[in-house]
Parts: structure tokens; sequence; C-alpha cells
């Protein structure tokens, strides 16, 4: 199951990589510039093909995207409904630069898709935070929040560091969650196909691991509900 699921994980990459070649691209001219952009009102972030975004919290609210000049015409910052869609109208190639630095005061949601990655340069605080990666993509972050919910799929990985009253992971596909220097009071994780999740939780846990998944954590939690089915494995690393 678990080799199904690095298979699985391959043809996805592979898909979005074909999809690439055959969309028309654009191939950076190595002269590097900024550009400070104006933007609607957000509190979600989705990020799409390809594009590094570094995330700051802080007031007032900005956009600063550095990428080869030839490239700033399409490379896409819009927002909707609240929601800052950071893409490209093109597939970008051999880029020296392509990223987008935000500083912005309130976050809710961030999701990565299709080999992006978003990186957060300062500790994001708020209440709750809704995490989610797919298709070759990396989120590494700094948080401290009360409710954490977070998701990977296909060939994925998410970094987590910092503070969380309870945490909700969901892995699969041969991604991967590491959340051992997140420290957590109430634990929940789910991991399936092929797909890793490494956490540490204080009071509880609640594990589901299945079809080749497997769950570590760190602490001694009191409370303890763990499931294995079809080659899933829960392993305490205390």
């Amino acid at each position: 199951m678990k080799q199904s699921a690095i298979i699985l994980s391959a043809i996805l990459l592979a898909f979005f990589s074909t999809s690439c070649i055959f969309s028309p691209s654009i191939k950076g001219n190595g002269n590097v510039v900024q550009e400070i952009r104006n933007v609607g009102d957000f509190d979600e972030i989705k990020v799409s093909r390809g594009m590094n975004v570094y995330i700051s919290q802080g007031e007032p609210t900005k956009i600063t995207v550095k990428a080869d000049e030839n490239l700033l015409e399409v490379i896409e910052t819009d927002t909707n409904g609240g929601v800052l869609e950071i893409t490209t109208k093109s597939t970008i190639r051999n880029a020296t630069e392509k990223k987008v630095y935000i500083t912005t005061p309130n976050l809710v949601m961030l999701k990565s898709f299709a080999g992006s990655n978003i990186y957060s340069e300062t500790t994001i605080n708020t209440d709750e935070l809704e995490i989610s990666a797919s298709a070759g993509s990396n989120i590494s972050l700094d948080i401290n929040t009360k409710k954490l919910v977070v998701s990977a799929n296909a060939g994925s990985n998410i970094s987590l560091y910092g503070e969380a009253k309870s945490f909700e992971g969901k892995v699969s596909s041969g991604s991967n969650i590491k959340a051992t220097k997140l420290t957590t009071q109430n634990g929940k994780a789910k991991a399936s196909s092929g797909a890793n999740i490494w956490l540490t939780t204080e009071n509880s846990l609640n594990a589901h691991a299945s079809s080749g998944g497997n769950i570590f954590y760190y602490g001694k939690p009191e409370n303890t509900e763990i499931e294995k089915s079809s080659g899933g494995n829960v392993i305490n690393k205390n």
C-alpha cells in the first residue's frame, strides 16, 4: 500500500509537470526587480504554480513581488472574497527569483498547490488556522494558535513550530507533516497511504493510521485513543 501511495504521488507530480510543459511558458531575463502591489482585504492565502511566498504578521498590509523583470506581468496577486490568490498566467521556467513577500495582520487559512512553497518569517498569532498543501507543495510555519487544522496530500510536506492548544492533522498519499516542534495539548492525527505525521502532544492523543500510514508521537498524553489497520502504525517515540 505504501508503494502504491508513492506511485500515486509520482503520477500526480508527473501530471503537474506535463501540464506545465504543454502550457505557455516564459523564461526569466535575469534582471531582478521589486514591485509593491495594492490588494484588497484578505485573511486567506492560496498559492499555486510553483510560487514562493514569505509571510510576516504585522500592519499595514503590504505585498511585494520580487522577480525577474519580465516575469512581473505573468505573476498574479489578486483578492477575491477575502482570499489572496497568488499564481501565474504562464509557466515560469529558469527564474532567478519568483517570490512574493506578504505582511498582513490577520490569517485564518493558508493553501499551497502545485509545487508552491509558503514560509513564515515571523510567528503567526491567530485564534484558529487551517493549513493545506497538495501536489508537491511545501509549507513551513511558526504558529501560536488555539486551534490548528492541517492536511497534506500527494507528496507534499508541512513543517510546524510553536504552540497550538489543539492540533488536527490529516496526511495521505506519501506526504509528511512534521510537528514535533509544535507543542499541543490535544492532538488528533490521521495517516494513510504511505504518509507520515510526527507530533508532540501533552494531554490527549487520538490517532488513526491505515494503509501503510505512520503516526509518530512525542510527549506523555494521559488520554489516548489509537486505531491501526491495513499496515498502519502508531509509534510512541519517547
